[in-house]
């Protein structure tokens, strides 16, 4: 039974309880001595004997209360310790100061399997085939980050010193080893983004048809494990729809890592995503560098710009998609992971591959699952719902008054081709709000540069000529068999035409001062879609 006293401080008072238990013929396993308090551990001690002992011991002068308890301090301690070490899903491993083993934790000891008393003072040297002690010995016990295989896996280990502090002087007792796993990092990486505000297809503004059944499409290929193609224009959102598809799928849970192909040379770009072996190059960190690949596993790695990559790099990540294996630049152990690729670019792939640009087989492989997401000027009535959402978070980001927009400002949006899509229009928008001294912007506010002012209303002045939609002249071309043949031919030439410019149905219809059920009727009768 264990017990604990409460008494005086006073010198001599535990000398005296134990003068008094050794009358009674009880032997103590364990004593901790504190302020006020005396625990002990007496094994022949029942709880029948207990009302004795204490009416024996509260004689002793200073000694006010004796009471059963289920675990001393220390013994208390170290089992909440053990709860806590047992709980990390990182191995981790106490050493003394010679490198022998001291404790595990469950994590570590399913690693090397086998148990704590097996590993219990073991060479720590013998474990890791690596004389990491003398190291340890020479940083005093306090190591960063350093590359350590563990088991049949490769691990980042930290290593902080044990110390004990009195008044004069700090002593090591030994090191606390802590090995993690690189995706373990490499999910604190995605946690730490601070776009996360911007993930979900909820946060994908857009409420007309095509946008509405662009994101249904893509939320069902979210939840199918495979590579996702994302092609767009730039500045149509890929990355949003790519972070969106990350936390639909049933990877949500784990990283999400992105990597831009196009904003590193090749050597930086293969070590990003690859990582590098240690003493691969000059500046090569020591220990080596896990890639996104790793610090993504069981994830999802981003691959913004896949057409910019080299024919180099194309050939590797092939080999990646074959197995899911790669090796590190400069190494050659074999390393393999599990990750869902997500890939965007901007360029047109079918066309690389044909001039040999870009691998047909990587093409292939990247493209098992794809969304095509439309520039802003296929879904111009999106154009008011984003220009108010852009307008507002400028606002709030300099801190002023949301100014609203003018019927002349909005019809000038309306009429604008939209090259660079929407990141365009949020540039322009959040400088026309920074600049704004009304509570109104109107079409003077945006500050269009020249060529982008001679863009808008251009498209009209052309298509509207009667050298756009004139009948062809050259005597070889067989003329029409009728007038409503003739007239077929025009409408179909002249909506053909003008249609890109004006990618709706509703403002082809103000331009040309017709129905809107007119319009409607003419494109569907001639085919005439958004992509033509």
């Amino acid at each position: 039974m264990r017990v604990q006293l409460t008494g005086d401080n006073r010198l001599g008072i535990t000398q005296e309880v134990l003068t008094v238990l050794v009358k009674s013929g009880l032997d103590i396993r364990n004593l901790e001595v504190t302020t006020h308090y005396i625990y002990m551990d007496i094994p022949a001690l029942k709880k029948p004997g207990l009302k004795a002992l204490a009416d024996a011991v509260k004689k002793v002068s200073g000694i006010h209360d004796v009471s059963a308890i289920d675990l001393l301090p220390t013994e208390r301690r170290r089992l909440q310790l053990h709860a806590v070490l047992s709980s990390l899903p990182d191995p981790v491993i106490a050493i003394d100061t010679q490198g022998f083993i001291t404790q595990t934790n469950e994590a570590a000891q399913e690693i090397l399997q086998k148990s704590e008393a097996k590993l219990r003072c073991f060479p720590l040297d013998k474990l890791l085939n690596s004389p990491i002690t003398e190291l340890l010995q020479q940083a005093a016990f306090q190591i960063p980050e350093t590359e350590m295989a563990l088991g049949a896996e490769t691990f980042l280990l930290h290593a902080e010193p044990i110390t004990s502090r009195d008044k004069n002087d700090t002593e090591i007792s030994g090191s606390v080893l802590i090995f993690q796993r690189p995706a373990r990092i490499g999910r604190a990486f995605s946690a730490l983004d601070t776009r996360q505000a911007t993930r979900g297809f909820s946060a994908i503004l857009g409420d007309t048809d095509v946008m509405k059944h662009i994101k249904a499409k893509a939320l069902r290929l979210s939840k199918v494990d495979a590579p996702l193609l994302i092609l767009g224009e730039t500045g149509t959102g890929k990355e949003l729809f790519a972070r969106a598809a990350h936390e639909a799928s049933n990877r949500n849970k784990h990283s999400f890592l992105a990597l831009n192909c196009a904003a590193l040379p090749e050597n930086l770009a293969e070590s990003e995503l690859f990582g590098y072996a240690s003493g691969a190059f000059t500046s090569a960190a020591k220990g080596g560098k896990p890639g996104l690949l790793e610090l993504a596993d069981t994830g999802t790695v981003f691959l913004d710009e896949i057409g910019e990559l080299s024919p180099y790099l194309q050939a590797k990540l092939l080999r990646f998609f074959q197995d899911g294996t790669f090796r590190r630049v400069g190494g050659t152990k074999e390393i393999k992971v599990d990750v869902r690729t997500i890939s965007a670019t901007n360029r047109d792939l079918e066309k690389m591959v044909t001039t040999k640009k870009f691998r047909e087989d990587l093409f292939y492989r990247l493209n098992v699952l794809s969304i095509n997401i439309p520039p802003l000027r296929h879904r111009i009535e999106d154009i008011p719902l984003l220009a108010k959402h852009f307008i507002a978070r400028a606002a709030q980001q300099i801190r002023c008054q949301a100014p609203k927009i003018s019927p002349e400002l909005l019809e000038l949006l309306n009429s604008y081709a939209w090259p660079g899509n929407i990141r365009q229009m949020e540039n322009l928008l959040f400088r026309a709000v920074s600049l704004c001294d009304d509570n109104i912007l109107h079409p003077r506010d945006l500050e269009l540069h020249d060529q982008e002012k001679e863009t808008i209303g251009a498209a009209k002045n052309n298509y509207l000529t009667s050298e756009k939609i004139s009948t062809p002249t050259n005597p070889n071309t067989a003329p029409p068999h009728s007038y409503k043949e003739a007239l077929e031919n025009f409408e179909k030439k002249l909506f053909s035409e003008l249609y890109p410019h004006y990618p709706s149905s509703r403002k082809l219809a103000h331009i040309l001062n017709v129905s809107h059920t007119t319009i409607a009727d003419k494109l569907r009768k001639y085919k005439i879609k958004p992509s033509e």
